[in-house]
C-alpha cells in the first residue's frame, strides 16, 4: 500500500475513534429527564471510558424499559433532574417498591448518599416511621398515619437533617426516618467543573478518573485541554 494511503487510513481510524467517544457521551433521554454531564449513562459490567463522560458518583443506569434511572444500579432511583439548580429528586426502591414497600424502611435510607458529593436539601421534611411497637405503645393522634396494613406509623417530623434525627419519645417502638416527600439532593464542588464554560468554547465536558479532575475535551486530537478550550485555536496554529 502506498505511503499516502497508509497515512490516510490511519487518519480515518483515529477520526472514527474520536467520533465514537463523542457519541458515547452525548445527552440521552431516560424516562422524563435527560442524562448529561455531570451525570452519565453507565451499565452493568461496563467499565467507564478514560476520560469518563462524568464524575463516578453521577453514574446512572437507565432501567425498567428506559422509564427510570438508578444510581449505579443501587436502590436509589432518580425521579427528576434540574440542571439549572444543580439538584435532583430521588427515592429509595425499598420504600417505594409496592403497596407494602414502606415496611422495608428499616434503616436511614439517606445514608446511601453519605459518602457521595451530594447534599440533601433542608427544604425536605423528615418522614418518620414507628414500627414494632411493644405492649400497646402505638402512637396516638391525628399526626400519625398507619402507613400500611401492618402496624407501621408514619408522620412528618419537621425539617430534615441527616445528622440530627427529629426529637420524639419513641417508647418501645423501632424508629427510622428519611427525607421526604420528594427528597431533593443538590450537588456542588466534587471537581465536576464548569461545564457551560467548556461548551461555550467549543469543548465537551469530561472527567478524568486518572487525575480525579474535570477536563474540557477540545476539537482536534481528542485530548483534555484544561478547564476550557479558550486559546486552543491559537495553540493549534502555533503547533502547525
Amino acid at each position: 500500500m502506498p505511503p499516502a494511503v497508509v497515512i490516510l487510513a490511519s487518519f480515518l481510524l483515529l477520526r472514527c475513534v474520536y467520533v465514537v467517544d463523542a457519541a458515547e457521551c452525548e445527552p440521552v433521554a431516560c424516562g422524563n429527564f435527560t442524562i448529561k454531564y455531570p451525570f452519565w449513562l453507565g451499565a452493568p459490567r461496563r467499565p467507564p471510558p478514560e476520560p469518563s463522560c462524568g464524575h463516578p458518583a453521577f453514574e446512572l443506569w437507565c432501567i425498567d424499559g428506559n422509564t427510570t434511572a438508578s444510581m449505579s444500579g443501587s436502590p436509589l432511583h432518580v425521579h427528576s433532574i434540574d440542571y439549572a439548580t444543580r439538584s435532583f429528586v430521588v427515592y429509595h426502591n425499598r420504600v417505594a417498591s409496592g403497596t407494602d414497600g414502606v415496611c422495608r424502611a428499616d434503616f436511614n435510607v439517606s445514608s446511601s448518599l453519605a459518602l457521595s458529593p451530594f447534599n440533601i436539601s433542608p427544604t425536605n421534611q423528615a418522614l418518620c416511621f414507628l414500627s414494632d411497637c411493644k405492649n400497646g405503645t402505638e402512637p396516638r393522634g391525628p399526626q400519625y398515619v398507619n402507613a400500611t396494613g401492618k402496624p407501621i406509623f408514619a408522620y412528618l417530623g419537621g425539617s430534615y437533617d441527616r445528622d440530627r434525627p427529629p426529637a420524639i419519645d419513641t417508647g418501645t417502638c423501632t424508629y427510622n426516618y428519611l427525607p421526604g416527600p420528594g427528597a431533593e439532593a443538590a450537588w456542588a464542588g466534587a471537581g465536576i467543573g464548569d461545564c457551560p464554560a467548556c461548551i461555550a468554547t467549543g469543548g465537551q465536558c469530561r472527567y478524568s478518573n486518572a487525575n480525579a479532575a474535570f477536563g474540557c475535551l477540545c476539537p482536534g486530537d481528542g485530548r483534555l485541554r484544561g478547564l476550557t478550550c479558550a486559546g486552543e485555536s491559537a495553540h493549534a496554529a502555533t503547533s502547525l
